[in-house]
This record gives structure tokens, sequence and C-alpha cells, in this order.
């Protein structure tokens, strides 16, 4: 089990707290995914276009709570991520921690 440390960039989102993702879990797309350009975090909420609480009150989310459809991911183990840390970018909530096998 990994329980390693994920970092998200993406400030826009509801569930970014500090750089911390406060969802509790993610999920990750881009089954065909070859570069980080084909992954998202489809967990990613607008803040600009929710209409939940203006506060993060959720869960730490850790690798450990990622679902990953990326299966060319090298971290990728039976559609959970086994990276160390992961990092979500900025403009497009990808994972910029993919790497291709």
């Amino acid at each position: 089990m990994n329980c390693g440390n994920l970092k998200c960039d993406s400030t826009n989102c509801f569930y970014n707290s500090s750089h911390e993702c406060k969802a509790g879990a993610i999920n990750v797309s881009g089954q065909s995914a070859m570069s980080t350009s084909g992954t998202t975090c489809t967990t990613f909420v607008d803040k600009a276009q929710s209409s939940f609480v203006n506060s993060v009150e959720g869960l730490t989310t850790s690798t450990y709570n990622i679902k990953c459809e990326a299966r060319n991911c090298v971290h990728n183990e039976n559609k959970g991520c086994h990276a160390d840390s992961v990092q979500i970018d900025m403009q497009n909530a990808r994972c910029d921690t993919f790497e291709c096998e």
C-alpha cells in the first residue's frame, strides 16, 4: 500500500486547499494516454462554477486514494497509483507524474 504525497497546483479547483487536495480520493482518466497531456483529474470541480460552500473541510488525499485509468503509466498497478508522490498541474488538472511504460 502506498500512502504517498499528492500535490495539486490546480488552485481553481474547489478541493484545493493550499496545494493539498481535500477531496479524499481522486480519479485520473486517460486510458490510452501516452503522455501527461492525455490524462485528466476527473475529480476536478471549478471553484467559479461550484455551488458548494466556499470552504473545504474534506479529507487530505494521498496517492493511495487515486483511482487511475492511465494503463500505460509505470505507476499504475491494477488501476491504483503507486508513485511516491503525485503532481497535478495548474492549468489543465493533468497528472504531471505520468510516465509511459
